[in-house]
């Protein structure tokens, strides 16, 4: 994830400095504002839900419940709306395109470390799982769940935290359109198409 945090800068230049790929007056920022949003919610849906199941259980043993049960890496497929998402609500192509570019190879390989790690801490048991569900992909016919789990009260903390912070993303975007529009901040690049 140290990947994710280098590549910070270049996706915020991109959002303050690239023109939108459509008018901000027009139907089509319009639409892809609002689909946008709609990646957002289900990447923090997605990962709100899979943080109640994960918790500090991750890791220290083999979580199989819930999401973990019809995919193994939820979380990574959750980032991967979020990414999607962000991308749409700044209305520019080059940034859906850079954070895909980004989020989807770091989650494949991270996937695969986790993998390896912990087949050699858990063996069989995590064998057996990685045959019984797909590594992205959902299965739902596998889904399971206890009718109570445990939860842990930082981990809800900290998806609390992230999911102020990703709400907030759609605001700071308009924020960022009312500079451009008064001169405050240059696009210093316009997309040509």
């Amino acid at each position: 994830m140290y990947l994710l945090r280098l590549v910070f800068v270049p996706i915020v230049l991109i959002a303050v400095f690239v023109s939108p790929s459509w008018s901000p007056e027009s139907t089509m920022s319009f639409s892809m504002e609002s689909v946008g949003y709609l990646f957002l919610l289900t990447g923090l849906i997605i990962r709100i839900w899979c943080s109640l199941y994960i918790g500090n259980r991750k890791s220290k043993e083999v979580v199989d419940q819930g999401p973990y049960s019809i995919s193994r890496n939820p979380l990574y497929i959750g980032s991967f709306f979020l990414a999607i998402g962000v991308g749409l609500c700044f209305e520019n192509w080059l940034l859906l395109l850079f954070v895909s570019a980004i989020i989807v190879p770091v989650h494949i390989i991270t996937a695969k470390t986790e993998e390896t790690n912990l087949e050699l801490k858990f063996g069989e048991q995590y064998r057996m799982y990685k045959q019984r569900v797909p590594r992205f992909w959902p299965r739902f016919s596998n889904y399971n769940s206890p009718d109570i789990i445990e939860v842990n009260v930082n981990s809800i903390r900290r998806i609390a935290m992230d999911t102020v912070s990703i709400l907030l993303l759609p605001q700071i975007e308009d924020l960022i359109e009312l500079l451009h529009n008064h001169g405050i901040i240059p696009f210093l690049w316009h997309l040509p198409f």
